[in-house]
C-alpha cells in the first residue's frame, strides 16, 4: 500500500512528479522553472548554482517527450537519461528538491492494482512505466503520494520519492 505524504519536505529534497495545478503555481513563480531539454543539458556542464537559488528546482515540458514517443522508447528515454540526471542532481545538490511539473490531469496517472507502479496514461491511451523508468524498481516500493487538504478531502497532487540509487 502507497503511503501518503502531505509535508512539504518533497520540495526540499528527493524528486517528484507534480500535475496539481494549485501545488505547481507558486513554483512556477519562483524563478527555478527549466525545460527538460535544458535540464539534460546539464549532464554535459552542470550549473555551479541550482536556477533561482531556491530550494526546488521545477523542470517542466517531460509530458511532451512522453507524449510524442513510442510507449517502449519513452520508458528507455525515462531510464536512459532522465533518470541519471535525477541521480547526478541528488549527488550535487542533495537539500534540493527536483519537482517533474505535468500539465496534465490527475486522470493522466493510474496506479498498478499492487498500488506499487505510477503508470503515465498517454493522449493516445497508451501507458508508459513512469515510476518504474524514473525511480528504478527498488524505489517503487518507496513511492509516497503526495497529497494536501481541501475541505477535509485529501486531493492527490503528485507522487514522490526521497532518494534513488
Amino acid at each position: 500500500m502507497m503511503r501518503d505524504m502531505s509535508s512539504s519536505a518533497w520540495l526540499r529534497r528527493g524528486s517528484s512528479i507534480v500535475f496539481d495545478r494549485l501545488t505547481l503555481g507558486p513554483l512556477i513563480g519562483g524563478g527555478a522553472l527549466v525545460s527538460m531539454r535544458e535540464a539534460l543539458g546539464w549532464m554535459n556542464a552542470w550549473p555551479a548554482e541550482p536556477p533561482g537559488n531556491g530550494q526546488t528546482v521545477l523542470v517542466c515540458g517531460i509530458e511532451t517527450f512522453l507524449d510524442v514517443m513510442e510507449p517502449a522508447e519513452a520508458q528507455n528515454f525515462l531510464k536512459s537519461r532522465v533518470k541519471p540526471f535525477v541521480q547526478e542532481f541528488q549527488a550535487r545538490w542533495d537539500q534540493r528538491g527536483l519537482v517533474f511539473g505535468f500539465g496534465t490531469h490527475e486522470r493522466s496517472f493510474e496506479l498498478t492494482a499492487s498500488d506499487e507502479e505510477v503508470l503515465f496514461i498517454r493522449r493516445d491511451g497508451e501507458r508508459v512505466r513512469l515510476s518504474y523508468s524514473l525511480w528504478d524498481g527498488s524505489a517503487t516500493m518507496n513511492v509516497a503520494r503526495l497529497i494536501r487538504d481541501e475541505q477535509g478531502k485529501s486531493i492527490t497532487v503528485g507522487y514522490y520519492v526521497a532518494r534513488i540509487s
